[in-house]
């Protein structure tokens, strides 16, 4: 009778710790989660940013090839 409730009582203080393991692994996990969201989210509005400022630049690039075009011609009459 003794050596069960020892091993019952062993069984209950093992599985009461493996759930508060098993919740703090949780926790850090799901703050480790969020964490990636946001780096990703930080991440995609750069993209975002970085693509406006290509397009920009693209644009700009045009015009100036436009004008040196334009200043060619004026030279060769």
């Amino acid at each position: 009778m003794k050596n069960k409730f020892i091993l019952f009582f062993l069984t209950l203080i093992f599985l009461t710790l493996s759930g508060c393991t098993t919740n703090n692994q949780t926790k850090k996990i799901s703050s480790d989660l969020n964490s990636l969201k946001d780096k990703v989210e930080n991440i995609s509005e750069e993209t975002q940013s970085i693509q406006a400022d290509l397009q920009n630049t693209k644009e700009e690039a045009v015009r100036a090839n436009q004008r040196l075009d334009n200043q060619v011609h004026k030279y060769k009459k």
